[in-house]
């Protein structure tokens, strides 16, 4: 619904956009509780969001740029609501959708602002899960966020770029793709460590750009791929009370078999030799995964073959992190935390924190690894995490 209001109104009024939309949410908050929810809820939605719009189009038509921007659209009350209401026709809201995320990957704008905006603005991000997803605090999200709305203001009507420009684009809307799904696959500050929601999300939107010609690209499929072995998993990722299985534990009965051939299809129309994204090598590290009869069967040296080619193209902590993590499982705990050492940028993650403390209790120092869990502890918001770092805890009191 943004998407498309910021059609309507223009770039520069995205923020009205968004302030129509909540009008709208707000409503539905305050009558539905009252008369029930609507027999179609997403009807209802649309239709008070194009009378809202319609009014804020009306009150802005003396003196405002809207006047100048709409004026074929305002002559009349019967131009109005016909462009309004095929706008907010559902059967075109997905191509808006899609359309906005391009628009916000401006190449005028930083590509993290870029990334940000379009986090923000269309998949409902708030601050806080922007600057995790960043490994950065909230100040320099909230900055970056006012500097893209500012540029993004300048532009003038929002359209989908050309065909030729599109690719031009694709790095950062498959960024933001990603992030959308890492949030679904292992959810911030939600209460359910999985929100099939956001995953449902994150696979319908690329799979919008496998569909276009222009953007059916080896590397679209590479994420494809990627986003599709993780989701194979969901089922066993957590029990009955939400609490996170560990992938040694997960029930591998209920991993999904034909998601994964469905992967591993995509996978074979990617290409691990193109150096312009790490979807290849990633999605090849969750295809061993999750072709491993058993978690024993796991092909740890081909999967540090594929880190260490992935760090050479992407040296960031988070996959030195995931580096170590295979060290350990292949050469022992104190190989891992040998890893572990040499990382920096990690300092305020819970993983880092989480991973040393497991591999301290692997080698006995439960002294520190108790300081480590409770350092996790201080970094991590998700229930499910605390739970299960605060089990280890006791385990480690108890012991």
């Amino acid at each position: 619904m943004v998407a498309a209001l910021t059609r309507l109104f223009g770039p520069r009024y995205l923020e009205l956009a968004e302030d129509v939309v909540q009008e709208t949410l707000l409503k539905a908050l305050k009558d539905w509780p009252f008369r029930g929810v609507p027999d179609q809820p997403a009807a209802w939605l649309h239709r008070v969001a194009r009378n809202l719009a319609i009014d804020h189009l009306r009150r802005h038509a003396r003196g405002l740029e809207l006047l100048k921007e709409n004026a074929a659209l305002l002559r009349s009350e019967w131009t109005l609501s016909l462009t309004v209401n095929s706008t907010l026709d559902e059967a075109t809201i997905n191509d808006d959708q899609l359309r906005m995320m391009f628009a916000c990957c401006h190449p005028t704008l930083p590509a993290e602002q870029q990334v940000a905006l379009a986090l923000k603005t269309l998949c409902g991000f708030g601050v806080p899960e922007i600057a995790r997803a960043f490994l950065t605090n909230e100040e320099t999200i909230n900055k970056r966020l006012y500097r893209a709305r500012e540029a993004f203001r300048k532009l003038g009507r929002l359209d989908l770029p050309a065909h030729n420009d599109l690719p031009a684009r694709l790095g950062q809307v498959l960024s933001t793709i990603y992030l959308l799904f890492n949030e679904g696959y292992k959810a911030a500050r939600h209460r359910d460590l999985v929100r099939e929601d956001l995953i449902e999300e994150a696979l319908r939107l690329c799979r919008l750009l496998l569909d276009n010609p222009s953007t059916a690209l080896p590397n679209v499929h590479a994420l494809m791929a990627l986003m599709v072995y993780h989701a194979a998993r969901s089922d066993a990722r957590v029990d009955t009370h939400g609490e996170i299985i560990l992938l040694q534990d997960q029930d591998r009965s209920l991993w999904d078999r034909e998601l994964i051939a469905l992967a591993n299809h995509h996978l074979d129309q990617a290409s691990l030799s193109d150096r312009s994204t790490s979807y290849p090598l990633e999605a090849a590290i969750a295809a061993s995964h999750a072709n491993a009869p058993t978690y024993a069967d796991t092909d740890w040296t081909g999967i540090i073959r594929l880190y260490d080619e992935l760090f050479r193209r992407n040296p960031s902590p988070i996959v030195a992190l995931n580096r170590a993590i295979a060290f350990a499982e292949r050469d022992g705990a104190d190989r891992g935390l040998q890893a572990l050492t040499l990382i920096t940028g990690l300092e305020e993650h819970h993983l880092f924190h989480a991973v040393r403390g497991e591999l301290m209790i692997r080698t006995g120092d439960h002294a520190g690894a108790h300081l480590a869990l409770e350092q996790a502890l201080l970094f991590t918001d998700s229930p499910a995490e605390r739970h299960l770092l605060e089990q280890k805890l006791a385990r480690l009191t108890k012991g």
